[in-house]
C-alpha cells in the first residue's frame, strides 16, 4: 500500500472541533473544459501540537508538505506531515472565488 505523498496547495482554515488538524486546498482542473475545483485535504504536523509551525502559517499561503497518510476515526484519511515548505506570500496561490 502507497503512505507517503506529496501535497502541494494553500494552506487553508483549521478544522473545527479538532484543534492540530487543519485543511490544505488542492487545486484541481476538468480535462476538457478547465473549470477548477478544490479538494480540501485535512493534514497533521507530526508533533501534534496545536501550537506548531504549520498552524501558523497564514491561510492562502502556498505549502509543498511531505507526509504519510494515516487514518482517524472521525475524519478518516489524512495526512501526517513530516516536512513542509511554506512559501511567502508573494508566491503565493491566486485567491480563488467562492
Amino acid at each position: 500500500m502507497i503512505s507517503t505523498i506529496t501535497l502541494l496547495g494553500q494552506a487553508s482554515d483549521p478544522i473545527n472541533g479538532f484543534d492540530t488538524f487543519r485543511y490544505v486546498d488542492i487545486e484541481s482542473r476538468e480535462p476538457f473544459d478547465e473549470n477548477s475545483f478544490y479538494s480540501k485535504i485535512p493534514v497533521m504536523y507530526w508533533d501534534r501540537s496545536n501550537n506548531n509551525p504549520f498552524m501558523k502559517i497564514p491561510n492562502g499561503h502556498f505549502v509543498v508538505i511531505f507526509g504519510r497518510l494515516e487514518s482517524h476515526p472521525v475524519l478518516g484519511l489524512y495526512v501526517l506531515a513530516e516536512q513542509i515548505r511554506h512559501f511567502s506570500s508573494n508566491l503565493k496561490m491566486h485567491q480563488r472565488k467562492e
